[in-house]
């Protein structure tokens, strides 16, 4: 399901820092909304300087993007050390420039994928087939090709989602007689949302990179006025490679 696309040889992760305010809340198939869409992406990082000003070249991650995107999560040759002191720190500011747009491609995509599974469906529906669990909730049944357990379910939220973390899908998916059913518990959106942006990383480790999230909204719903809340984010190498996502929450 996970597709590669050709080594490209420049490090270009010019990006819009895109807030996640373009919800989508439809019931859109996960070939759309998952395979289709984050693909990863490998990339080869090219020096950006010669070989008298960059002590260490850093080497090439993958990161779980939208498909045709060109970009990279990069790293230090010894694992997660963006600091690079002969390099100068023009050099350094431009490696944390360049995790910064990757981080918020990928809390973009988190967003979209998580509202997508675990507030309405990512996949098709036959909503007069249904089964129920213990509190009498109905789950309906999924029609798409090829989902028809957890672990397919499991398969395709993971495309975004590292397996280095829970996951909550247990509560809206359900498994019987080798059909997977889903509970498609729509709800709406926090109308004060008006956005996020990866602001800055925070820490790093051999594979994981920790950032600070600012969700803005334009009220609080009892008179108050605009605020912004700072969230947790992180960025996962998983052991094939590629960067996927690790702490998140839905800010809306």
């Amino acid at each position: 399901m996970r597709k590669i696309l050709p080594f490209l040889t420049v490090l270009t992760c010019v990006l819009s820092l895109a807030s996640c305010g373009d919800k989508k809340k439809g019931e859109s198939s996960v070939s759309e909304s998952v395979s289709g869409t984050s693909a990863a992406v490998e990339a080869a990082i090219e020096e950006q300087t010669s070989a008298e000003t960059v002590g260490t070249a850093p080497e090439s991650g993958t990161v779980a993007v939208t498909e045709g995107t060109s970009l990279t999560m990069p790293t230090s040759a010894s694992g997660g050390n963006l600091h690079y002191p002969e390099g100068g720190e023009e050099f350094e500011e431009q490696l944390e420039t360049d995790v910064l747009a990757a981080a918020q491609e990928l809390f973009d995509k988190a967003c979209e994928t998580e509202w997508s599974f675990t507030v309405g469906s990512p996949y098709s529906l036959d909503t007069s087939q249904y089964v129920s669990n213990e509190y009498g909730w109905q789950f309906y049944l999924i029609t798409e090709d090829g989902v028809n357990s957890l672990d397919d379910v499991r398969a395709d939220y993971h495309e975004v989602f590292s397996e280095n973390y829970e996951d909550t899908l247990d509560e809206v998916f359900m498994e019987e007689n080798g059909r997977a059913y889903c509970l498609n518990g729509a709800r709406g959106s926090d109308i004060f949302y008006e956005g996020s942006k990866v602001a800055e990383i925070t820490g790093r480790t051999d594979g994981e990179i920790n950032f600070r999230v600012e969700n803005s909204y334009s009220g609080d719903g009892f008179g108050g006025g605009a605020y912004t809340e700072d969230a947790e984010f992180s960025v996962v190498r998983d052991s094939d490679g590629v960067w996927r996502v690790g702490k998140f929450k839905l800010p809306y």
